[in-house]
């Protein structure tokens, strides 16, 4: 019994090794900010490059924010498959998504900042959306 858990594990391990782009783990300690107003009942992932999925799910205000640092333009997952409030697994590296709808006049311009800290971006109304990572 002892060595089919520590098989699993292993092979845990190795996948998540080999998809460390595409596995978005939850992080409770991460806050996350609207105009300057702590946000409830919004949830925190990333991956190993710092990549951001925010994730709303109660209510009928409900989204899906994923911010790469490859493109740095918000936008919701086309494809995301979640274990609920553990992690998720998204289709590739590098995403795809659909882009947020702006509703401000103009082009959309995110002005995204990333640091290993901290995540800042417009969001479709233009409100700054800040994400503070531990």
């Amino acid at each position: 019994m002892k060595k089919i858990l520590l098989l699993a594990i292993l092979v845990a391990m190795a996948f998540i090794f080999v998809n460390r782009q595409r596995v978005y783990v939850r992080d409770p300690l991460a806050t996350v900010y609207k105009s300057e107003v702590r946000q409830s009942g919004v949830q925190v992932f990333i991956n190993y490059s710092d990549d951001v999925l925010l994730e709303q799910d109660a209510g009928p205000g409900s989204y899906r924010i994923l911010v790469q640092g490859w493109n740095k333009m918000p936008g919701t997952p086309v494809v995301l498959k979640c274990i609920r409030w553990m992690a998720c697994l998204a289709d590739a590296d590098q995403a795809a998504t659909l882009p947020i709808e702006w509703n401000g006049k103009g082009r959309y311009d995110p002005r995204v900042a990333m640091s290993s800290r901290e995540v800042s971006f417009l969001d479709g109304d233009g409100a700054t959306m800040r994400v503070t990572l531990r």
